[in-house]
């Protein structure tokens, strides 16, 4: 290469990667811990659409769909010495019903951990900093039983409710799928907004000689919960 091909192009290779520095040619640098998938902002709140169906022989599914917001009220000091978050949970079915209060619960993150504690249950949310397919047991702060999650598309984009968010996480503590039944478990996470999108579903499938593949549902539930926007009170 020329002297003046090569100084060009070192003058062109500084400028793109100012570009990139200033967020100006839509690329995107990965957060290296994981902490802002955890981002509590006092008075942030976040709105979510929920849809519940349950499945029963012979029935049609009953679905039942409602809205939920989840506000970090405040930050308190725990028996532990450590900073920790009350969070309160409202319920409304739909947008011209008022909220109403539904449950409190409490997180808090560590350097190495995020924990949530609700019904005097406490759970591993997160392990820092966070790693694809790293492994941890949920349960390992309660007495309910060792159950793992797997962490799966780490800083990948995900889109839900036509809505993008180019930094997300998967948690995965179920996806299990048969002939006879589908069993899901899944969270993911959005850089700087938190939970974004929560499926839990437990479904068993018509086993007979003529349906037996079909995934033609006997019964079971599914529950979905998506992100619908957020902002601070």
């Amino acid at each position: 290469m020329k002297p003046k091909q090569t100084y060009l192009f070192l003058i062109f290779s500084f400028l793109l990667l100012q570009a990139c520095n200033n967020n100006d040619c839509g690329c995107v640098t990965p957060p290296q811990s994981g902490y802002g998938f955890f981002y509590p902002i006092y008075k942030q709140y976040v709105e979510y659409e929920v849809e519940e169906t349950q499945y029963a022989l012979s029935q049609e599914p009953l679905v039942k769909t409602y809205q939920i917001k989840e506000l970090v009220d405040s930050f308190f000091t725990d028996i532990d010495g450590k900073e920790a978050i009350l969070i309160k949970r409202f319920h409304r079915n739909n947008e011209q019903q008022a909220w109403k209060l539904d449950s409190v619960f409490t997180s808090k993150r560590l350097q190495d951990k995020a924990l949530k504690s609700a019904n005097n249950i406490t759970y591993l949310k997160f392990i820092f900093p966070l790693k694809d397919k790293m492994t941890w047991d949920i349960n390992q702060f309660n007495d309910l039983g060792k159950d793992e999650v797997i962490v799966e598309n780490l800083y990948k984009p995900y889109t839900v409710n036509n809505q993008y968010f180019p930094i997300t996480v998967g948690i995965v503590q179920q996806n299990d799928s048969t002939l006879v039944d589908l069993k899901k478990k899944i969270e993911v996470y959005a850089d700087g907004v938190g939970l974004i999108y929560a499926e839990k579903t437990a479904l068993a499938y018509c086993n007979t000689p003529d349906c037996i593949g079909k995934s033609k549902v006997d019964f079971g539930t599914r529950f979905i919960m998506k992100y619908k926007k957020n902002g601070k009170e």
